[in-house]
């Protein structure tokens, strides 16, 4: 008696758990195929077959847009739209997000890969040089992209990411941003990450949202949603900070020629930082003039960590205004 009531308790408290974690089937929204987005691609990248949005006249600079975690192409619709009148645009999905494969072990997420597949996609669309926009975990490929193939690129803004150096001298001296990186901490942790992102319907997205105050926009939640189906892509976004972990702490040897030249950027570049950030400090933003030699900081006050997405009317002008300077 006492097991079966056991076995129907364990039944029903799983089953609960099953519902607490279950992500719920959606149709691909419509706003992914505004033709006014661009046309959907694919391109391989060491092997892996990687997605990108492209539009505007190849003809055109290129201005390449890579996005953060935990996001995906579609955070760069307002940039899109402003740009591709007068560049040829590419927003891509970095490996493991959105409808680019998602390759499975930690390995595929080192550095090194993300690297490359800026590399080659710029390649793919045949732009030897470029400006780069990059945002959050894009950010950080970014900073050592620049780094690695200076000769690539024309100038490159980094959206609410510090240097990365800048942002580890920030994690080992202020306590500030020690608080703030205590995610990172826990996403080395197995599975449990994953189930906590995945809750109650991928319900973090509304929290996201709001720190944006885009929170109303119930279409825009309904589209990361879409996007971050199942356990798959979450454990494979994870997986980039777990492999970042992983290579400072063990020295991996492939990771070390792309972090060369990370403490003497000559490229010039621009960091726009909201202010209002939960996770990056504003002092990580400003110690970035110690590694690049042309910097130029704009903080936009009372803006959160996603800010191309809450104040596009300040990124824009901003964006707009940088690259003209550095054709």
């Amino acid at each position: 008696m006492y097991l079966l009531i056991a076995v129907v308790a364990i039944m029903v408290l799983g089953l609960k758990l099953f519902r607490y974690l279950q992500i719920k089937p959606r149709p691909r929204p419509k706003c992914l195929d505004d033709a006014s987005l661009g046309v959907h691609k694919y391109f391989k990248s060491d092997g892996v077959k990687l997605h990108y949005v492209e539009s505007g006249d190849p003809s055109k600079p290129l201005v390449m847009f890579v996005h953060g975690f935990p996001e995906f192409w579609y955070s760069w619709r307002h940039q899109i739209k402003h740009f591709n009148q007068e560049y040829h645009v590419v927003a891509l999905d970095m490996r493991g997000y959105g409808d680019s494969e998602k390759p499975a072990g930690v390995p595929n997420y080192a550095i090194g890969h993300l690297v490359e597949d800026l590399k080659n996609l710029a390649e793919h669309v045949d732009k030897p040089k470029f400006h780069l926009v990059a945002h959050d975990w894009g950010g950080g490929v970014a900073w050592h992209f620049v780094s690695k193939y200076p000769e690539m690129v024309k100038s490159y803004t980094a959206c609410n990411i510090p240097h990365v150096t800048s942002l580890r001298d920030q994690q080992r001296g202020s306590w500030e941003q020690m608080l703030k990186s205590w995610y990172m901490l826990f996403f080395q942790l197995p599975v449990l990450p994953e189930f906590m992102m995945m809750k109650q319907d991928n319900q973090c997205f509304y929290g996201i949202a709001k720190e944006a105050g885009l929170h109303k926009d119930e279409e825009l939640i309904n589209v990361y949603k879409f996007a971050f189906p199942d356990f798959t892509t979450w454990n494979r976004t994870i997986n980039y900070y777990r492999a970042a972990v992983r290579s400072t702490i063990f020295k991996n040897p492939k990771s070390l020629p792309y972090m060369k030249g990370l403490k003497d950027i000559k490229v010039p570049c621009m960091s726009i930082f909201g202010t209002d950030d939960k996770y990056l400090s504003v002092d990580s933003a400003k110690g970035t003039n110690k590694y690049v030699k042309n910097h130029r900081l704009e903080l936009v006050p009372g803006v959160s960590h996603w800010i191309q997405q809450e104040a596009p009317e300040k990124v824009n002008p901003l964006l707009q205004d940088f690259m003209k300077n550095n054709a």
